[in-house]
């Protein structure tokens, strides 16, 4: 009798405490809320989107505005595609975009060249993109608006004081253009930007 009551007890007691052999232990519920908070977090935000067919011309024509480099005159942007295989990924509201664009060569009609389009978060550079555009050149893109060896006045500024003199292109040049110019009568070279057909001002070496 004796060990039949202590068999019982022994049971009882195994029941009560909660863990059988066999039966699986109950997970913490700190582990268990830890788990919902990852299953229901947001995932994160992309940062880079995929281009949609044709957006690749759009954007080169944007950043050729907001970039220094210039096209001949009344060259347009007809097309541009990728220079490697596979989808183009760029990044997502860039604060702004420019284009670095190889000389293009002054030949009549569709003319191809190589560019990189470069996407800027305020003052650091994000993603580069290079790229092939095609132009179609114009008549007017072949002639120059100032041809070698023409007369210009060159306005040399130094601080407060400006000098004009008389000077002639060393290379055909359009406006906008930076050449070397030679004084007259001396011959001396200068750096001059262009600034109408018959106007330069001279610049500082290195600019």
């Amino acid at each position: 009798m004796k060990a039949l009551l202590t068999f019982v007890l022994v049971v009882l007691g195994a029941g009560a405490g909660g863990t059988a052999h066999g039966a699986p232990p109950e997970k913490p519920a700190a582990a268990d809320s830890a788990a919902k908070r990852a299953a229901s977090a947001p995932a994160p935000a992309p940062t880079t989107r995929r281009l949609a067919p044709g957006e690749l011309a759009e954007l080169a024509r944007a950043a050729l505005v907001s970039s220094t480099v210039r096209l001949p005159k009344g060259a347009k942007v007809i097309a541009a595609r990728p220079s490697t295989e596979g989808e183009v990924l760029v990044p997502i509201a860039p604060t702004r975009i420019t284009i670095d664009l190889t000389p293009v060569a002054r030949r009549l009609g569709k003319v191809t060249t190589a560019a990189v389009l470069v996407f800027w978060k305020d003052a650091d550079i994000v993603a580069r993109t290079p790229l092939r555009l095609d132009l179609l050149v114009p008549p007017e893109a072949l002639v120059f608006d100032v041809p070698k060896g023409g007369v210009v006045t060159l306005v040399v500024r130094r601080g407060l004081v400006e000098v004009s003199t008389s000077a002639i292109t060393a290379v055909e040049a359009d406006i906008g253009d930076v050449v070397q110019v030679l004084l007259r009568p001396s011959g001396r070279a200068l750096r001059a930007e262009i600034v109408a057909h018959d106007r330069a001002i001279a610049v500082e070496d290195g600019r």
